[in-house]
């Protein structure tokens, strides 16, 4: 059934989509839709929360889900999502228990709250994506995931389109795409299952709905799996309770928008993508490697994440048997890492090389990581359970870390160090690098340890800071 308007005007509008209701404000030319919650799925007993724009207020469905691991910090995570053009106002209210202080991450978008009774009210200047917290406690946090608004958006029936409106939907173990595809997941569509594809070309999953992987075990397939495709976007959609990665594509020319990941299990990793792929605005809560920079030519831009208990970041490389390079990371806000063990893996920026390959030339720039506080650089070509070391050991070279800030500060140094002589990490520079406060110029100052002897031309800069 096509999307049919039932009211117009200035002000609200009501839309029916497949039988249930969205609510649709206009306010001065700003546009705001929140979506309807799903029959079956309970809301979140922690928080509820309300959308205004001008003076049209509309409840916006609050989502929860549970830690599934048993080392998990968070106990839920309850998360909101809706579109809107412009800015808009948000209200969220705590439904059990009294509360302080509250702020909103990430702190450079330097939105402030106002406390009103039991709810918080902040203003957005435009569509972003927020963690409110209260009393610094992430016990039970909750997410606001403001999204811009969608484009042309296909109809149930439009031939190539997989559809899946408002309401739960199973697919089963796994939904297979085929080219030249579109799957949507409307805005209040909470489907249940993984998608996969295999040597498919043009395939893109949109829309403002759920994907949820918790019919699955953990460690068993990634929830999006894509071989040797070309051509996919993905967008907008959410992620949740993945048993595996969130989402690995092979082959080349992928995007990946404005997609929100929680996960909870170890190998819950956010994404890897094929040759020339980009990543941007997109929000991470995820318990391994959030973005695996690893085939050549990725862009990651415009990203926050918030890194579990395992795994990093920002991983460089395990054990990649083929040569990459030209890799560029930006705009980036890393809210909260939450690292307590001495594992090689548990660095913001880290990479664990016991592949052939030569990795090089990762240009990372306007990082601001807060909330931290174990080691924030762990670059080394080192044999692990994981690698196939008898094929050779290969080579790490040309990295730039531009403009890094990092709350701080470290209990962990960051470690610089290749294998051997002939494999070596080589040509790293730190450029205005901060760790609380204060802008690095030696290695001794940020704590680092470089080894002299596999490495060489590891450089610390400081030029004028820039002014935010």
């Amino acid at each position: 059934m096509r999307i049919g308007e039932l009211f117009g005007g200035i002000g609200m509008r009501v839309l029916i989509v497949l039988g249930l209701t969205l609510a649709v404000t206009r306010s001065g030319g700003a546009e705001m839709i929140t979506y309807p919650g799903p029959e079956g799925i309970q809301p979140s007993d922690q928080y509820a929360v309300e959308v205004v724009q001008g003076d049209q207020v509309q409840g916006s469905f609050v989502y929860a889900t549970n830690a599934q691991w048993r080392s998990n910090r968070s106990k839920t995570t309850s998360w909101t999502t809706f579109s809107c053009s412009g800015p808009a106002t948000v209200r969220v209210t705590k439904l059990k228990g009294g509360f302080s202080t509250c702020r909103v991450l990430p702190s450079s978008y330097r939105i402030l709250p106002r406390i009103d009774g039991n709810s918080v009210v902040f203003d957005m200047d435009r569509p972003r994506k927020v963690s409110v917290e209260f009393d610094d406690d992430t016990t039970h946090p909750m997410l606001v995931f403001a999204n811009p608004l969608e484009g042309s958006n296909p109809h149930p029936g439009d031939r190539g389109v997989m559809y899946f409106g408002p309401g739960v939907h199973d697919v089963g173990e796994a939904l297979d795409i085929p080219s030249d595809t579109t799957v949507y997941l409307a805005g209040g569509a909470y489907v249940k299952g993984r998608l996969h594809s295999r040597n498919a070309r043009n395939v893109r999953i949109t829309g403002r709905g759920i994907l949820s992987g918790e019919n699955f075990k953990p460690g068993s397939e990634h929830l999006i799996r894509f071989r040797d495709v070309e051509d996919v976007v993905i967008e907008g959609i959410t992620l949740v309770n993945s048993p595996h990665y969130n989402v690995w594509l092979d082959g080349s020319n992928h995007t990946v928008r404005n997609v929100k990941m929680i996960g909870w299990y170890f190998s819950t990793d956010g994404v890897s993508t094929g040759y020339r792929g980009l990543v941007e605005d997109c929000f991470f809560k995820v318990n391994d490697d959030a973005v695996k920079l690893y085939v050549s030519e990725m862009t990651v831009k415009d990203c926050v994440i918030w890194q579990m208990e395992n795994g990093a970041p920002f991983q460089i490389s395990w054990n990649m048997p083929s040569d990459n390079s030209g890799f560029h990371v930006s705009n980036i806000d890393v809210i909260r890492v939450e690292h307590q063990w001495d594992n090689k893996n548990e660095a913001v920026f880290d990479a664990i090389h016991g592949g052939r390959a030569h990795m090089s030339d990762y240009l990372f720039e306007d990082i601001r990581i807060e909330n931290a506080d174990w080691r924030l650089f762990y670059i080394t070509i080192d044999q692990n359970e994981f690698a196939d070391s008898s094929q050779g050991m290969g080579r790490i070279s040309n990295l730039v870390f531009r403009n890094i800030s990092s709350t701080g500060p470290m209990r962990r140094p960051s470690v610089i160090k290749g294998w051997d002589a002939d494999h070596r990490v080589s040509n790293v520079l730190f450029e205005n690098v901060t760790i609380g406060g204060r802008i690095i110029s030696g290695p001794l100052e940020g704590n680092f340890l470089i080894d002299p002897n596999t490495t060489d031309n590891i450089r610390f800069v400081v030029t004028e800071p820039r002014q935010d």
